[in-house]
């Protein structure tokens, strides 16, 4: 048994031995730490423990608590986590991060398999293995943003196979997480819309009806009105550096000493959001699913709302693909991906040190998001106008293939 095992393990390649390492090793690192260090130590799990319990009592979950971080996610959420409150708080900790992990790998291994088969089984492993340093931080401390990185891998993964109400139910999942993360399933739905908009709306609402069906419509609405005057409310534009968002708006306060307002950031957000689309529309690749989730990932963290250091492991899975995807594409592309992962691998290396703040507003993360979204929109050369608006009308009618407009398929390489 030991002999198989051996000759299985040698028979791998190197990248995927070394990838193998690095999640065992990320996990037993991170289940030791939570198993054994104080239950409230880097961890944001009384956050979402403290919003279950209120939901189970029926109180306010916006409330500040004493000691703890504001809870900033929809009710829905806070009803998820009512159902690990009979355990204790570590192994809720430890049964949510082990959950958390599993989406994630599911969904990158699914995202190869489906979305990116064009990798050798070299690339695979460099994939699985670079993606391991990126959550670091958000696994760590018990974060969401691993359990959304996983839905959004596995949304576009099933789009990319054909199966449209799994990755309606998917995308529709991360956005109920935090709402944001919708974007990413609006642009995927860009690619395909009569096969996954729908899906995706009709997901997305009975996802924001259900808590309503687990408890009081009066005191459910009313959280979700208090959901909305907190997010209305959560203004850091003036905070101190050590608590400033760290999308766009830290490279410009670091390096221009310039605070962009928060009317323009709002702005630029859309707008950002608005360009996304286009490409997303107009490029000329036979992947565009890839794009969309490269696309929708960095918005999510470059100009997403309120961004953190732990919010840029929404990228691991995308900035590893960036990484270690083959050609076609200018070289240019190719740089500006490996400075990109290289800027996010140095933020969460950094932050393994006291007083990381201080290399965090120099905008690592941010700058390195941006130059993802550049190398991705570098394999992806637009198409005129004409012929995006063809393919455009394509997607909508259901035609499987229009690849007449620029001589190559451009739909997703469903299954």
């Amino acid at each position: 048994m030991f002999g198989r095992l051996r000759s299985s393990w040698l028979a791998l390649p190197p990248s995927s031995r070394l990838a193998v390492v690095a999640w065992v090793g990320l996990a037993v690192g991170v289940f030791g730490r939570v198993a054994v260090a104080p239950a409230r130590s880097q961890s944001v799990m009384p956050v979402y423990l403290t919003a279950g319990q209120r939901w189970r009592a029926a109180a306010d979950l916006y409330e500040p608590a004493p000691g703890l971080d504001l809870y900033r996610n929809p009710p829905g959420v806070a009803a998820l986590f009512a159902a690990l409150t009979p355990l204790s708080e570590k192994a809720a900790g430890l049964a949510w991060r082990a959950a958390s992990l599993a989406v994630f790998l599911l969904g990158l291994w699914r995202f190869r398999r489906d979305a990116a088969a064009e990798l050798s089984a070299d690339r695979a492993g460099w994939l699985f293995a670079l993606a391991a340093l990126l959550p670091v931080p958000a696994f760590n401390n018990g974060q969401v943003n691993l359990m959304l990185a996983g839905a959004g891998l596995n949304g576009v993964a099933a789009a990319a196979r054909g199966r449209w109400w799994a990755a309606a139910g998917w995308l529709g999942f991360a956005g109920w997480l935090k709402v944001y993360p919708l974007a990413l399933g609006l642009l995927a739905a860009l690619v395909a819309p009569r096969r996954l908009g729908g899906k995706l709306l009709a997901v997305t609402a009975a996802g924001f009806a259900l808590p309503f069906a687990l408890h009081d419509s009066g005191y459910v609405l009313t959280q979700y009105q208090g959901f909305v005057r907190s997010l209305g409310a959560d203004d850091r534009t003036h905070a101190a550096l050590v608590r400033v968002p760290l999308d766009w708006t830290v490279l410009a306060r670091t390096w221009l000493d310039w605070v962009p307002p928060r009317e323009l950031t709002a702005a630029v957000s859309l707008a950002a959001a608005a360009v996304a689309a286009g490409l997303v529309l107009g490029a000329r690749t036979s992947r565009p699913l890839v794009l969309a989730l490269a696309l929708g990932s960095v918005w999510m963290t470059a100009f997403g709302p309120a961004t953190e250091m732990n919010t840029y492991s929404v990228l691991a899975g995308v900035a590893a693909y960036l990484a270690v995807a083959p050609g076609p594409r200018p070289r240019w592309a190719a740089a500006a991906a490996g400075a990109g992962y290289g800027l996010l691998a140095a933020a969460v290396l950094r932050g393994l040190f006291p007083e990381d703040w201080r290399f965090q507003v120099l905008g690592p993360q941010a700058a390195g998001a941006l130059l993802l979204a550049a190398a991705a929109v570098g394999g992806a050369a637009p198409l005129p106008a004409p012929a995006a608006a063809w393919v455009w009308a394509a997607r909508v009618t259901g035609r499987s293939r229009v690849g007449k407009a620029e001589g190559r398929e451009v739909q997703p390489h469903g299954r």
